[in-house]
């Protein structure tokens, strides 16, 4: 009865970390630039010993958790300084504990002019420095296809700001999930200029999260979820009709 038990038991935690997944997933459907989570299951006995020590029942867990990195759809706002990544890279970002990577591109000036994304994070050029634009007052920001910012003045003056750093990882599994729509690389991963990506101006990238489908995942999570507390309970009351039996015994 215990290895049954316990395969019930590991069940049911490994679907309550799946629905944790999906409810962030859904929290974030309307995230800029939000990569989706997801999970996926694997067996904690091998072959031999699911047939040995557990009788055939599996003992699940959720194997690991990963994200998605397909692209999103776009949205254009026509605003100068929402910037969306065609192709497979990423923007740099300055985080708390170092550089950061994130799709999402709402990005803003502040008092003293520097750039930074929509939660205060500094935005980084190709060189790893903080980008500050003055002079916004006098003239607009334009960026080209290929990240380049300039500062256009007046009588048609176009002034070279900085470039914006679009890199990208060749192993997306060694991105960590930070905070937001941030990732982290791994200890040993590197990251290397992103070829081929161009910088669209007044757009933003949609999250990539399918309400539908998560919704869908959500209720067989959950059903999943249920069907395994109720195997639990069973064994609860096997239990208990078994120790009275031992009494009467």
């Amino acid at each position: 009865m215990g290895s049954g038990k316990y395969s019930a038991l590991s069940g049911a935690i490994a679907r309550e970390q799946a629905i944790a997944s999906v409810a962030a997933n859904l929290a974030n459907v309307n995230t800029n630039g939000y990569r989706r989570s997801q999970v996926s299951f694997a067996a904690i006995l091998r072959g031999e010993q699911q047939a040995s020590q557990s009788r055939g029942i599996n003992y699940a867990r959720v194997e690991r958790n990963y994200s998605d990195f397909q692209g999103g759809a776009m949205r254009k706002t026509d605003d100068p300084l929402n910037f969306a990544l065609h192709g497979d890279g990423f923007f740099k970002v300055q985080g708390a504990s170092g550089p950061l990577l994130t799709r999402r591109g709402d990005f803003r000036l502040d008092a003293q002019g520097l750039l930074t994304t929509s939660n205060n994070l500094p935005v980084l050029d190709e060189g790893n420095n903080q980008i500050v634009i003055a002079g916004t007052e006098n003239g607009e920001v334009a960026v080209a296809e290929d990240g380049t910012l300039y500062l256009l003045g007046p009588q048609g003056a176009r002034t070279e700001v900085a470039r914006l750093a679009v890199v990208t990882v060749t192993d997306k599994n060694q991105l960590r999930r930070e905070a937001d729509t941030a990732f982290a690389l791994e200890d040993g991963a590197t990251e290397t200029p992103a070829e081929g990506v161009r910088v669209i101006q007044g757009s933003l990238e949609l999250s990539n999260v399918n309400m539908s489908a998560e919704l869908a995942q959500m209720i067989d999570n959950y059903r999943a979820f249920e069907t395994y507390h109720k195997v639990l309970k069973s064994y609860s009351t096997l239990g208990e009709v078994q120790e009275d039996l031992g009494t009467l015994g």
